[in-house]
């Protein structure tokens, strides 16, 4: 039993660093452009601070909702759930840092702040959740083999 509660928090550890590492990464990718602009939110805060926190609260949050989806059998069906859930968070983080670092400092309206966020963060989203889906289907393989 003792070994089962184990491996079973290692795969939830795992899981919450993948997801850490891959928000981390997607973020800093889109919103890169925005590193040396000084956040109006918290004026002492570098762009690096910023994003590992969002992406360890976001690790922690998609971790749990993750393993709620884990019940789910069908590969597919919960690969394409996880990246309905995925893609917009991603996309409302990138918002984020997108308000804070560049749009607060000048008169914008939403429409155009989303717009720009979506023009800069498409092909980074993309990316990052076709890695994901193969990257899981991999592991879904590597498991039935076993």
């Amino acid at each position: 039993m003792p070994n089962e509660t184990i491996r079973c928090l290692k795969k939830k550890v795992l899981l919450g660093a993948i997801l850490f590492t891959i928000t981390f990464m997607e973020i800093c990718w889109s919103m890169g452009n925005f590193s040396e602009r000084i956040s109006l939110g918290f004026l002492d805060c570098s762009f690096v601070e910023n994003v590992y926190l969002m992406s360890i609260l976001t690790a922690i949050f998609l971790t749990i909702v993750f393993l709620v989806f884990s019940f789910i059998k069908k590969i597919y069906l919960k690969s394409v759930i996880e990246m309905i859930v995925l893609i917009p968070i991603w996309v409302l983080l990138n918002y984020a840092i997108f308000v804070d670092r560049k749009s607060s400092w000048s008169i914008d309206i939403f429409q155009r702040e989303f717009f720009y966020t979506i023009l800069l963060s498409i092909v980074p989203v993309l990316v990052v959740s076709i890695a994901v889906v193969l990257f899981a289907r991999c592991i879904s393989i590597v498991r039935k083999v076993q």
